[in-house]
C-alpha cells in the first residue's frame, strides 16, 4: 500500500502510527487466538489490512470477522481487497459503536477482539466507554488483544479485566506492547463505575 505513510501521517491521531505492523507484531497478537473454536472475531482499526489478512486466512469457514475502520481511504482500500470473502466484513464505523452493528446482526457475544486503536491518543471517556462494552460482549475465556507503543494503559485495562498479560514485540518498529486481557465471567464486573454506559 504505497500511500500508507502519507495517509497515516495525515491522520496520526486515529492511526496512531506511521508504519504498517510488522509480521512479528501480527504473530505476537494472533498467536493468542484459538481459530479452531473462534466463531466471532472483532478487529478495531483495519488500517492497511495486514492483521485482517492474517486473521481471515485462519478463520473457520463458519466464523466471521467484523473489522472497523473510520478512515475512508483505508476503508475503501480494504473493502475492495476483502470483498470476495463472505465471512469478512469491513465496516466504515467507529469501533466504539461495535455494539450497534452486533445488535443489528443478532450477535450477543464475541470470542476475540483485536485492537490497534491508539488508546493514548483517544479521549479517555471514549476509551472507557469502549472497554465497558467489550467486557459485556466478550465470552468467558475470550480475549481482548490490544497493542500499543507504551505500557501506560496497563492500570486502566486492569479496571476492566481480571487478567492482563503483557508481551513486548521488540522486532516491530517502533517496539510494541501487546496486552492480552480476559475475564473469568462475562458479566462486565470489572467495568469502571464511571463508565457512562453503566
Amino acid at each position: 500500500m504505497k500511500s500508507f505513510f502519507k495517509e497515516a501521517v495525515r491522520t496520526l491521531k486515529t492511526s496512531g502510527t506511521v508504519r504498517p505492523s510488522s509480521k512479528y507484531l501480527i504473530r505476537a497478537c494472533i498467536k493468542n487466538i484459538n481459530f479452531e473454536e473462534a466463531k466471532t472475531v472483532l478487529e478495531f482499526g483495519t488500517g492497511d489490512g495486514c492483521f485482517t489478512r492474517e486473521i481471515a486466512a485462519r478463520l473457520r469457514a463458519d466464523a466471521v470477522l467484523y473489522s472497523f475502520e473510520v478512515n475512508p481511504y483505508f476503508f475503501d482500500y480494504c473493502n475492495k481487497q476483502f470483498a470476495p470473502l463472505a465471512n469478512v466484513h469491513i465496516l466504515n464505523h467507529s469501533a466504539i459503536d461495535f455494539d450497534t452493528i452486533l445488535g443489528e446482526e443478532g450477535i450477543t457475544q464475541v470470542d476475540y477482539v483485536v485492537s490497534s486503536l491508539p488508546l493514548s491518543l483517544l479521549k479517555e471517556d471514549m476509551v472507557r466507554n469502549m472497554l465497558g462494552k467489550v467486557t459485556r460482549y466478550l465470552r468467558p475465556g475470550g480475549l481482548f488483544i490490544q497493542y500499543q507503543y507504551s505500557p501506560e494503559k496497563y492500570f486502566l485495562l486492569k479496571k476492566y479485566f481480571d487478567k492482563v498479560e503483557i508481551e513486548l514485540s521488540v522486532r516491530n518498529l517502533p517496539p510494541a506492547v501487546v496486552y492480552k486481557c480476559s475475564n473469568k465471567a462475562r458479566v462486565g464486573q470489572k467495568a469502571d463505575p464511571h463508565d457512562p454506559e453503566r
